[in-house]
């Protein structure tokens, strides 16, 4: 494909809303894209980026790149790529050509659940806009050989792992839902669960028929005692949190290098992908402005479980990383009223937060106040995206949503987040 010239000038447009893109560092020269989708793409890119636009997608104009980018159209399929701008139809056949697509399309957020649901090491970006999509892979052998691990048990649909049951709140479902998946990773089994989400993608393929034939053939364990590596089906009976609690430490030895921190945190991302219709909906309510420190304040029934803590507590760490980056904006999480109202005594910070009821009372108490739990999740879903697509945060570990935060913004920038935690340190629970 022969290379397309373009003029070494720039030209600026709206900017991609890319969680990646904006943590690249700011030595990194901005080039343009301008394609027919209704608003042009911008990245953030290095020097000698290599773009290819394949011929699928519809341009119409290309300019303002810097002379030492190298820009091809084509079938995209002859060498590997820094970025390449496709449709949803041709995403199969260049996904093995770059670690960035630029999808371009309307309407086109099923077609892409259904491509990452069965090769989840590509993380479709959370703010994407009308008319492209933005998927992102990493160049991390590790991450990927998990990723494509997880991919082949979770629709093999030959033996199962039926569990991972604990209904309350939604933290402690999910994590339920990571430690269940710790287990069928390890005895190599599918997870099936009822307690998954509607809003996620779901976890497998695999159908209940599929289920119900494997455990005819071999009827499921059920005692805990008794789950092993030759176990061929297992059942669990009712709750099974604290009997999965009792190897909550389970790894597969390849990734023990890598510390349960780095593990829960990419089976959480597993778990907890938001769906095409979840993002319209984190698309259309999230306030959350970049660049942003994100502080979750717990109060509610988190009396229960640990010491409460004020805001000004918070701030202290907010105002030091203001001083270290500059940032100014928060992004703040919290069930209680009065934390909200308490923001005004910090002139010197934007607060953006969502516009919504805050009982301070627990969501069970939510529940039988006539909020929906389906409600409940969605708008909980929204706060807790917004809060990880901060730069930095501050929180409780002692808090399950806490430790979400955390675990997902790793999984999401695949690196360490910026965290401080106001008392304990990073653990898994369940």
């Amino acid at each position: 494909m022969p290379p397309i010239t373009t003029p070494s000038s720039r030209t600026f447009i709206k900017r991609l809303r890319s969680t990646r893109t904006l943590q690249v560092i700011t030595t990194l020269l901005l080039i343009h894209v301008l394609l027919l989708a209704p608003r042009g793409l911008q990245f953030r890119a290095p020097l000698h980026m290599d773009t290819c636009i394949h011929h699928s997608a519809e341009l119409i104009n290309v300019e303002g790149l810097h002379s030492h980018t190298s820009l091809s159209r084509g079938s995209c399929q002859d060498r590997f790529y820094d970025v390449i701008i496709t449709t949803p139809t041709y995403m199969l056949d260049v996904c093995e050509h770059t670690n960035t697509m630029v999808v371009q399309g309307e309407d086109i957020g099923q077609a892409l659940d259904d491509f990452v649901q069965t090769r989840s090491h590509w993380v479709i970006d959370l703010m994407g806009a009308r008319g492209y999509e933005l998927l992102t892979s990493f160049d991390d052998p590790e991450r990927r050989s998990l990723f494509q691990e997880l991919d082949r048990l979770q629709h093999r649909c030959t033996n199962f792992f039926y569990g991972a049951i604990h209904d309350y709140g939604s933290g402690s479902r999910w994590h339920t839902l990571g430690l269940g998946l710790s287990h069928s990773l390890y005895y190599n089994m599918t997870l099936v669960s009822q307690f998954g989400s509607k809003h996620f993608i779901p976890l497998t393929t695999c159908t209940d028929a599929d289920m119900e034939r494997s455990f005819a053939a071999y009827p499921p364990e059920s005692n805990s005692t008794a789950w092993n590596t030759s176990t061929i089906n297992y059942k669990s009976l009712g709750p099974d949190a604290y009997d999965l609690m009792k190897n909550l430490y389970i790894i597969k030895p390849e990734y023990e290098h890598k510390g349960h921190f780095w593990w829960r945190s990419m089976l959480m991302y597993y778990v907890a992908r938001p769906n095409a219709s979840m993002r319209k909906v984190l698309r259309r309510l999230s306030k959350a402005q970049l660049p942003c420190t994100s502080i979750h304040v717990r109060h509610s029934d988190k009396k229960n479980e640990a010491s409460l803590l004020d805001l000004p507590r918070y701030m202290e760490h907010a105002v030091l990383f203001k001083e270290r980056t500059g940032v100014s904006r928060v992004y703040l999480m919290t069930d209680d009223g009065s934390v909200i109202r308490s923001s005004k005594d910090f002139a010197d910070f934007h607060f953006d937060y969502m516009d919504m009821p805050r009982s301070n009372q627990g969501w069970l108490e939510d529940i039988e106040g006539g909020m929906s739990r389906d409600k409940q999740e969605e708008t909980f879903l929204v706060d807790l995206y917004s809060a990880t697509r901060c730069q930095q945060s501050v929180l409780t570990y002692s808090s399950n949503v806490g430790r979400l935060i955390a675990e997902l913004s790793y999984a999401l920038r695949n690196r360490e987040p910026d965290v401080v935690s106001l008392d304990d340190g990073w653990y898994m629970f369940p």
